[in-house]
């Protein structure tokens, strides 16, 4: 288990980070032209805050875990393609860090392309999670996490426009491991506030939370979940892994994603960091059948069929109502 003396020189200067990051992405949120995002080969959307928050996180990691692997899901070849674009993030990174110049930060991104693996210690970045959530104005994740021989043993969430209390004001950086509390700060500098999962016990007091975009999960089989489960009619909407910061800290009490065809695999930096903190949080995360995800085998969870995280005390009876409704998904291959 990653130590507390390892995590409290660093823990830090990560969450700051994050939150340079966080500020660089709203920056260009605000400035954003049409050439600054173009589609990949998978057909995802990319944008300058994209790479401009990875330059910035690989920067801060090369500083200060020199030795430590990551993996990361944008690569340098892309700007080196588009140099215009690759203008653009160095414009915006050094806002932060003059030394992020464009001749740089292609190379600077290919830090990020450790192969992972089940023995070790790496980190894995996605430096914006929920991209078509960020280029709408919904919610988004800067998401990074330690893992550990296959476990995700640490993780942070920055989320910019997350609310998690009623004050009306956004903006959240959520953090926790095994070897440390689950945690949110509000602002850089900011005391850190306890978090913990919802206490709910009867399924009718929990909401679910899913994603926006009906390409991420089967909306059918969570209307299917939320009739036999009896939960709350009312359901959580949201982009990226803001969802599981709403599980963490009790603003909701399931968060499902279910497979939508067969062969595709979840890629780790786009669960690593959530299940971290909410485990840190008291919650659980298993794949529909109730297996503990696998980090440990290269960039995708290829062991694992889907994602079930609750409060916990949700997760035997949500999982025995998936295997109803999911025995296809469940052994998909």
């Amino acid at each position: 288990m990653t130590s507390t003396s390892f995590l409290a020189p660093v823990l830090q200067s990560v969450l700051e980070a994050v939150w340079e990051a966080a500020g660089c992405c709203e920056r260009i949120a605000e400035d954003f032209q049409k050439q600054d995002h173009h589609t990949k080969d998978d057909a995802s959307p990319v944008t300058i805050a994209d790479y401009c928050s990875q330059a910035l996180i690989l920067q801060r990691l090369a500083d200060i875990t020199p030795d430590i692997g990551v993996v990361a899901e944008e690569q340098g070849g892309e700007l080196r393609e588009r140099p215009d674009m690759c203008a653009r993030v160095a414009a915006f990174a050094q806002s932060v860090d003059p030394a992020l110049t464009a001749e740089r930060i292609p190379d600077l991104l290919d830090r990020g392309n450790h192969p992972g693996g089940d023995t070790g210690t790496f980190w894995t970045l996605d430096p914006i999670d929920g991209t078509k959530g960020y280029l709408r104005g919904g919610q988004y994740a800067i998401a990074l996490a330690l893992i550990e021989n296959g476990r995700p043993v640490f993780g942070v969430l920055g989320c910019p426009r997350y609310a998690a209390d009623d004050s009306g004001r956004t903006g959240v950086v959520f953090y926790g491991g095994e070897s440390l509390a689950a945690a949110m700060v509000t602002a850089p500098g900011a005391k850190p506030r306890a978090v913990h999962v919802s206490e709910a016990l009867q399924t009718c007091d929990a909401k679910l939370c899913e994603s926006v975009e009906s390409g991420h999960t089967s909306h059918d089989r969570s209307a299917q979940l939320i009739e036999k489960l009896g939960l709350s009619k009312e359901v959580v909407r949201m982009d990226s892994q803001a969802k599981y910061a709403a599980v963490a800290h009790g603003a909701a009490g399931v968060y499902m994603r279910l497979p939508v065809k067969k062969g595709y695999r979840e890629k780790i930096w786009d669960h690593a960091a959530g299940v971290a903190v909410i485990q840190a949080a008291g919650g659980k995360v298993t794949d529909l059948n109730g297996k503990a995800l696998d980090f440990g085998q290269g960039e995708t969870l290829k062991n694992n069929r889907g994602v079930l995280a609750t409060n916990g005390a949700l997760h035997p009876p949500a999982l025995a109502v998936l295997k109803t409704i999911t025995p296809a998904e469940s052994a998909w291959e």
